[in-house]
């Protein structure tokens, strides 16, 4: 008898499952679908993105459906305006319109995307219970959004003189002070960026300096490298930069130094002084550090990295970053903190190359042993921006 019963729920069950969708294609309910995606420029002739709901039949019932927006890449507030409420299809009306305000700015970005859902229909469906629509920002603007705020430094300090500086005022780099390392060789470090000279990697903007580092393929990237040798080098001094860094995965801005005489001595016997350095996946901590050595065999370095408070990272505004270098010793500074020194004592029996002349290096690295590579979350283009370059003696 038990055996019987159950053929017999199975059976109702069954009939219950037709029935019920039989109701869904009922030819008096209609299908709620989105047109197409939408793709524009970040443009004032496309400050809204219309999305056109369609029902794919018309019926003489009312068809309600909510709707609301979604942030993917773009942010609700700085990229688009967050909207939601209710799509009304009155009888025989089958076309509705979704309008979306987008925030249009002049600055350089990644292009960017949001999505829109539907939910909740009556007298209607969507397919699969899903229907969404992607809206893509597209960017052609040239201009980096860059936030000045930050701590600065004096343009003077009791007892010294300020002995060369560059302020990034004049509308071009200045070819006296900084020529390029070029090409794509690795670095040492395995590196994925190719080194160029065009202004898409650096250039001045409002009165800073500019390294860009841009995606052109799938693990293909394009950055720069300055360098002052030959033209400004230096022995000793309190040296002050101020600048706002790339914080992202697989990044790796570097303010630093090398000895004058690198071309005949070589690396690391010339000496390297790292006023600056910063690895993407520890975005709030920074690193100051020396390396010496009488030959790559003999490499040894000595350094100290110093952190701000979590959650603030240094793309969120303006740092200082200094060393005071005198005979025989070097200390390094954020924002007039001391966080690290070192003397004559620290290279041991090996030369001691801090006491020549050394010229300096600004570069954004990208991917390499130490930063690792990029992934799907470091959004292209990435900057530093440096205020100014500063010597005092």
């Amino acid at each position: 008898m038990k055996k019987y019963f159950g053929i017999a729920l199975a059976a109702l069950m069954a009939i219950g499952i037709v029935q019920c969708k039989e109701e869904t294609e009922d030819p008096t309910f209609a299908e709620i679908k989105f047109a197409s995606d939408k793709s524009a420029f970040e443009t004032d002739a496309n400050s809204v993105f219309a999305f056109e709901v369609r029902l794919n039949q018309s019926t003489d019932l009312t068809v309600t459906v909510q709707y609301e927006t979604e942030g993917i890449t773009a942010d609700a507030g700085d990229d688009f305006e967050s909207v939601s409420g209710t799509l009304t299809f009155s009888a025989g009306q089958t076309s509705k319109m979704i309008e979306v305000p987008i925030v249009v700015d002049d600055f350089l970005e990644a292009d960017e995307q949001f999505k829109v859902k539907l939910s909740n229909p009556v007298n209607g469906f969507l397919k699969d219970n899903v229907q969404e629509a992607i809206g893509t920002i597209r960017n052609d603007d040239d201009q980096i959004q860059i936030n000045t705020e930050g701590y600065t430094t004096p343009d003077n300090y009791p007892g010294m003189a300020l002995v060369w500086s560059d302020e990034f005022e004049d509308p071009q780099i200045n070819l006296s002070n900084w020529t390029y390392d070029l090409g794509d060789n690795g670095w040492g470090n395995n590196e994925l960026q190719n080194y160029t000279n065009s202004e898409i990697n650096s250039y001045i903007q409002d009165g800073l300096l500019v390294i860009q580092a841009n995606q052109i393929a799938q693990g293909q990237y394009t950055s720069a490298r300055l360098k002052s040798i030959g033209l400004q080098e230096f022995q000793y001094g309190r040296i002050d930069v101020r600048a706002i860094l790339p914080v992202d995965e697989g990044l790796w801005p570097a303010i630093w130094m090398l000895g004058a005489d690198f071309p005949t001595a070589g690396w690391p016997a010339c000496g390297e002084i790292d006023i600056m350095e910063l690895v993407g996946s520890n975005p709030s901590r920074i690193h100051g550090t020396v390396h010496w050595g009488d030959n790559v065999s003999q490499h040894t370095f000595n350094g100290q990295g110093v952190s701000i408070s979590f959650p603030e990272t240094f793309a969120d505004e303006f740092h200082v970053f200094s060393i005071e270098w005198e005979p025989n010793s070097i200390k390094w500074y954020l924002d007039d903190v001391l966080y690290h020194t070192i003397n004559e004592s620290t290279v041991g029996t090996q030369n001691y190359p801090f006491n020549d002349e050394f010229f300096f290096i600004m570069n954004v690295a990208v991917g390499g042993n130490w930063p690792g590579s990029p992934t799907d979350e470091t959004t292209f283009p990435e900057f530093m921006a440096v205020d100014y370059v500063r010597v005092f003696q």
